[in-house]
């Protein structure tokens, strides 16, 4: 899981008690903090621990209550997360941050249609949100497999580029809407996507060697293998243990008619494959490797 961000809230003791603010919320502000460097040193039991303390000082203190859903998430304690933004919307309902962090954590516990509900919310509360427009089309991509797949297929497209619209920089989202374009056949489109992706990216990032994977894989749809061979070459640059890439620039050369990079390329694609690699990717590079020897 990426790092959550903490609110992190500074408080001068001096400045809020001469500017009225109770005892009791000076010491909840107070304990949520301490809390807070609890949670960024790792030490989430104390940092709930604290975080309890403040929220019993001031029970509408509903930053405190954001806080300890960001701490459950890290622990992936879902539910509890769950409880927390529900109790901290309940006394800020109109916080666009409290609503998206509701709707990804609704995401985990596969709660499709209220991870929907929280999303749209987020939007209608701050429209720039880019992050909800994102999750949002997440969420019409998973209720495409139980509802009207074409409607929410469409409704992904749309906030997928919407995402990409409010968040120029934001590299997750040309990244889905990239795919989302090739898996629906609309080839250009997805290059033109992951092409303004690339100028996005920072240069030797992760994110950049899974846009260049990604259109590498795009051109290869289109049967331009040349192209490909340069995108999942740039991605190996940046990760030489990127085995989507490996085995798809071996692929790549066998298409061309190179039988000995492909050759090479499939076999380090084999003897490198993990657990964590399809076995259907194995086979069929295992498959192709004989069709290559036969040729020999």
């Amino acid at each position: 899981m990426k790092r959550l961000m903490m609110l992190g809230v500074v408080l001068s003791l001096g400045g809020s008690m001469m500017t009225g603010c109770s005892r009791a919320h000076v010491e909840s502000m107070t304990a949520m903090n301490e809390g807070v460097g609890y949670a960024q040193a790792g030490r989430t039991v104390e940092a709930i621990e604290k975080l309890q303390a403040a929220a019993a000082l001031e029970p509408t203190n509903h930053q405190v209550f954001f806080q300890m859903a960001i701490v459950h998430m890290m622990d992936h304690h879902y539910e509890a997360a769950r409880d927390d933004l529900n109790h901290a919307i309940a006394v800020d309902p109109n916080n666009a941050a409290y609503q998206e962090k509701l709707g990804t954590v609704l995401i985990e516990l596969s709660d499709w249609a209220a991870a929907k509900t929280a999303f749209e919310k987020a939007i209608q509360l701050d429209p720039n949100n880019f992050k909800s427009y994102y999750k949002l089309g997440r969420v019409h991509e998973q209720l495409a497999q139980n509802e009207d797949g074409n409607e929410n297929l469409q409704a992904a497209l749309r906030r997928y580029t919407e995402a990409v619209q409010k968040g120029p920089r934001f590299l997750e989202a040309y990244s889905a809407l990239g795919r989302l374009y090739a898996d629906l056949g609309y080839l250009e489109q997805a290059v033109q996507t992951l092409q303004a992706a690339t100028q996005v990216a920072l240069e030797g990032t992760d994110e950049a060697a899974t846009v260049h994977e990604l259109l590498g894989s795009v051109y290869q749809q289109q049967n331009k293998p040349e192209d490909a061979i340069r995108e999942f070459r740039a991605a190996l640059a940046i990760d030489p243990g990127m085995g989507g890439a490996l085995f798809s620039l071996g692929w790549a050369f066998a298409q061309q008619g190179n039988r000995d990079e492909a050759t090479r390329l499939l076999k380090k694609f084999v003897d490198s494959a993990g657990t964590q690699e399809h076995q259907d990717y194995v086979r069929a590079a295992r498959n192709k490797l004989s069709e290559l020897a036969e040729t020999n």
